[in-house]
């Protein structure tokens, strides 16, 4: 019998895949490279049991699921699939794309589907714990080093400052023209998330990218939020965290994991938004940053009963940071 709960169904499920679908998406990878696969719903159903498929196959499923080939990890099965870590991509050096097209798919994919679960909290504590420990920085993207090479266009600075512009009067729109404005901004995210798939551009440009895609990410798991999608919500906030580690920026993703940390304590699990939190001020540097995250840290805290008179207690700390920040700024 099938595991439901393994990454490759929680993989399907995310696409509204069945068995068959997969099967026969898996043949025509297959057909592709003019071999032959004899893949089918009850070999699919194995793979959900626990049977590991070979290599050629693994690559079939990648293609089939619509993951990036150099996420293949043939000794590493099921671990390199989205779904194994409750549905969280792990941070890397290039996991922006695959943690855009997962949030974007699940729009697009969302009247096929009869559910999209929810990421764990032990996902999300992982994340924020992974993101804390990562050293961080704007390492240099085979992206930006390809412009020598015949392979994609050209993605000029003209382009990507119409995109900042426009993308900016649009977040600022009045909330009243949410439902106008919404759309456009889905589509202004894949349009940014095609040019770090396919464009070539100097590193400076490629930050640039990385930068309004985590924006855009924040601003569209908001909408989602509002609308009560929340598993949308956390994956587009997961994908913008992925935009602002690749790109560098500690701020924006110590932002975006408060907005996890928000989105888990308003779903009443203060504990998984305090543990967030705490990974999150681990390594923000901004003042207004760093209250914003001490007012939440200071609202979970108080959600879990931990109010102690004594000045050194957490909640209280929390608090005294929030506070002493505000005076500065």
């Amino acid at each position: 019998m099938a595991n439901r709960t393994h990454p490759l169904a929680l993989a399907r499920d995310a696409r509204g895949m069945s068995g068959v679908d997969l099967a026969r998406e898996i043949r025509a990878a297959a057909a592709r490279r003019g071999l032959k696969s004899g893949t089918d719903k009850q070999r699919v159903n194995k793979w959900d049991s626990g049977v590991t498929p070979d290599p050629d196959s693994q690559i079939y499923i990648a293609e089939a699921l619509g993951i990036p080939l150099e996420a293949v990890d043939p000794d590493d099965w099921p671990n390199w699939l989205p779904g194994a870590d409750g549905g969280v991509i792990p941070l890397g050096p290039a996991s922006t794309v695959q943690a855009l097209r997962e949030a974007i798919r699940t729009t697009m994919e969302r009247s096929r589907r009869h559910f999209l679960t929810a990421v764990s909290s032990t996902a999300l504590i992982s994340l924020a714990y992974a993101w804390a420990a990562a050293s961080g920085g704007a390492a240099a993207h085979p992206l930006a080093q390809a412009a020598d090479q015949d392979a994609g266009e050209w993605v000029d600075e003209d382009l990507v400052t119409l995109l900042e512009e426009t993308s900016a009067r649009l977040e600022a729109s009045a909330t009243e023209q949410r439902p106008h404005i919404a759309p456009l901004l889905d589509a202004y995210l894949r349009a940014v998330t095609n040019l770090l798939e396919h464009g070539r551009c100097a590193e400076p440009v490629r930050l640039r990218l990385h930068a309004l895609a985590a924006r855009l990410s924040q601003t569209v798991a908001w909408h989602r939020f509002d609308l009560g999608l929340h598993p949308e919500a956390s994956k587009y906030w997961i994908a913008g965290l992925h935009s602002a580690h690749e790109g560098g920026d500690r701020d924006m993703g110590a932002a975006l994991l408060g907005d996890l940390a928000y989105q888990a304590a308003w779903r009443d699990d203060p504990q998984t938004a305090a543990r967030i939190l705490e990974r999150a001020l681990s390594r923000a540097q901004h003042p207004s940053a760093r209250s914003l995250l001490q007012l939440r840290l200071a609202r979970a805290l108080a959600a879990l009963g931990e109010r102690r008179a004594h000045p050194s207690a957490p909640l209280s700390r929390a608090l005294g940071r929030a506070l002493s920040r505000q005076g500065d700024n």
